[in-house]
């Protein structure tokens, strides 16, 4: 197993730059992002369907594995239906005195409304959507507009930035949950619930792990799972201008993880939520994500 170590990592910014050409590809029902040829990732916006609200009702992106052939992380089905890929939601959505659950989606939606920008070319690509979410009878509680953007890293590693700006439409809403049932997550392949022992977490130094797969004091958390006989390293980063402050982390062994926060809207004033979702088949250890957070956080130049 190859082992990618902060030095390497250092080394990897002073080498010869790590060229990549992006498309995008509209197929039905998603959208792919590919880089030289291979998926590097692909937002799934079938428009919403009654019919098929299992498959419908939410929207959200899958990382591919490094051959662009399958996805890694979890669509439809298995445990926990509603965990898929790069996601964002709340379980307890207060808005007017009601409550709507928009993390298990039981009678709630997020819907793609439309593309705001999709840009590719060399060495990034930068994709915009709009998105409502929507109480049971349809009618847009929230106005989300959600932008990733990808690009090569260090090493290697597959970077992934995840922006989501929430504009309240129903008066001013309260986005509430608990540790395991809110914030921006990810849920790697279903696969890894029948092993998930194998599955190992890295965390910051300093950071404690208390019961129930809590993590406090902590800006980002590395999950390590096996998918397909394949071992990856998957860093969830939260910024230090976060608006909420440092964050908890949720680490479920089944490979389920992110950041836990509850923020307010306002109504008519937009509020965004950043974070930046790493990616490498190739070993990182302690020193390496510290290296890949302390980029994250340079100041833009």
């Amino acid at each position: 197993m190859q082992r990618v170590s902060v030095l390497a990592f250092l080394l990897s910014w002073c080498g010869v730059a790590f060229s990549v050409e992006f498309v995008f590809e509209e197929q039905p029902g998603s959208c792919l992002l590919k880089g030289d040829g291979k998926t590097w990732m692909a937002t799934m916006m079938a428009a919403f369907d009654p019919a098929k609200r299992d498959e419908t009702y939410k929207v959200y992106t899958h990382i591919h594995d490094f051959q662009g052939i399958a996805p890694i992380t979890k669509g439809p089905g298995g445990k926990y239906p509603h965990h898929r890929g790069m996601f964002i939601g709340w379980k307890d959505v207060v808005a007017n005195g009601l409550h709507f659950n928009l993390w298990e989606m039981a009678n709630t939606s997020q819907r793609h409304v439309a593309w705001l920008e999709r840009k590719g070319g060399p060495d990034s690509a930068r994709q915009s959507e709009r998105i409502h979410w929507c109480d049971p009878e349809g009618k847009v509680l929230i106005e989300e507009t959600r932008t990733l953007a990808a690009r090569p890293g260090p090493g290697g590693v597959r970077l992934f930035d995840f922006q989501s700006v929430l504009l309240a439409l129903s008066g001013d809403i309260q986005l509430r949950g608990d540790l395991q049932h809110a914030g921006m997550q990810v849920r790697m392949a279903q696969e890894v619930a029948d092993h998930e022992d194998s599955t190992k977490y890295i965390l910051p130094e300093g950071a404690q792990e208390l019961p129930d797969d809590k993590v406090v004091g902590a800006w980002w958390v590395c999950c390590s799972p096996v998918v397909r006989d394949v071992r990856y390293w998957v860093v969830h980063m939260t910024p230090s201008g976060h608006p909420l402050g440092q964050p908890v982390y949720s680490i479920r062994r089944y490979a389920r993880f992110g950041a836990f926060f509850e923020p307010d809207l306002q109504a008519g004033k937009p509020s965004a939520f950043s974070f930046r979702i790493a990616v490498s088949d190739k070993e990182l250890d302690r020193a390496a994500c510290e290296s890949l957070y302390a980029d994250y956080c340079k100041p833009a130049p």
